[in-house]
């Protein structure tokens, strides 16, 4: 399997993974053959990515770290909650916590900690996935930081929800193709607040762990994050986590105006604010378990060559095992070669523009 931009999809290409709708629809399964059409479509949907079948690297494995019965229920529930909250402001309560649940009991299952962004579900609206991917990515950080199961659930609701205070705000300020205004991202700026009184109305129901995740999960550490401007630890741990889940996912997602960036600029953007913006210990320890570079995907080394990356080492996930596929002259390795960059530190990979 390989990962590949959409720009690169040719017709005949096999789809390896299937494409999910915002209401968890398929809407190409996988498995089929890719034709001119389907494509032109794809790209309509702002897709960056796409999985694809190559007989070449059919030992290669991409991460997925839930079931695609689970990304499709997932899908529907948080699109049924928003459409409540748009309705009349309120939502099942019950369907979004055992979601929740079911998220961390499918990823405790699994031994690997390291973070992938690989796209866990592809669809149509980058709210929900933003929101999908936060829950899933907040989830494997708690782990690794040592809290509890229950707590690791708690967090997983709050990612979750963290961002249902934007069903309130105009969506031609939330899906706007262009740079916010001042005024504009004013009023973006009052989500957090609006999501906190949203889900105070379920204060029966719902742990309050989760509203103050919502509320205070733009905040930073020295005190200039917002609504409040709180500092330190007058910030809740699960929300001083959830901050460096939700920087990274939105550098590395699709916008409505911009293109995906890179994780290596996520990562250089985390760092550079460890103990100012973001809590320094969530921090070191999330950058030492995300991977920089997906199974499956081609990269460039600064001896000139090209590879394909086939494995990431759990202990090393900078550092990840590599296929060459071409020589700096562009002549194919017949044929490739596998190589361990923790065994080969004079290699590395050229970080992309």
């Amino acid at each position: 399997m390989r990962q590949i931009s959409l720009t690169e999809v040719i017709p005949g290409m096999i789809l390896a993974r299937s494409i999910l709708s915002c209401k968890g629809r398929v809407l190409l399964v996988a498995g089929i053959t890719l034709t001119d059409e389907y494509i032109q479509k794809l790209k309509l949907l702002n897709l960056d990515t796409l999985f694809i079948k190559d007989a070449k690297y059919a030992d290669i494995t991409i991460p997925e770290y839930l079931s695609i019965e689970t990304q499709q229920r997932a899908l529907a529930i948080l699109t049924a909650t928003m459409e409540k909250l748009n309705k009349d402001g309120t939502f099942s309560v019950i369907a979004v916590s055992r979601l929740a649940s079911d998220i961390v009991e499918e990823l405790v299952a699994q031994t690997d900690v390291i973070i992938h962004l690989t796209g866990i579900a592809i669809h149509d609206d980058y709210t929900l996935s933003h929101s999908l991917n936060c829950s899933i990515y907040a989830a494997l950080l708690a782990r690794s930081c040592g809290f509890t199961i229950p707590q690791i659930k708690i967090i997983t609701c709050g990612a979750l929800l963290h961002d249902m205070g934007k069903t309130a705000i105009d969506n031609s300020i939330i899906s706007k193709p262009g740079r916010l205004t001042d005024d504009e991202f004013a009023i973006i700026k009052e989500h957090p607040t609006l999501g906190f009184r949203l889900l105070t109305q379920k204060r029966l129901e719902l742990s309050s762990l989760v509203a103050h995740m919502a509320w205070q999960h733009h905040e930073k550490i020295d005190g200039s994050g917002y609504p409040r401007g709180l500092q330190g630890e007058q910030i809740l741990s699960y929300a001083r986590l959830l901050a460096i889940i939700d920087v990274y996912e939105a550098i590395t997602g699709h916008r409505s105006y911009r293109e995906a960036m890179k994780p290596e600029f996520a990562y250089n953007v985390i760092r550079s604010g460890l103990g100012t913006y973001f809590d320094e210990n969530y921090g070191r320890i999330f950058l030492s378990k995300i991977a920089l570079y997906t199974p499956g995907s081609e990269v460039s080394i600064n001896t000139g060559e090209r590879a394909i990356v086939v494995s990431v080492p759990g202990n090393y996930p900078h550092r990840p095992i590599i296929r060459l596929i071409s020589h700096p002259d562009g002549t194919p390795y017949n044929p490739p070669k596998d190589i361990s960059l923790v065994e080969n530190p004079h290699i590395t990979i050229k970080t992309s523009p």
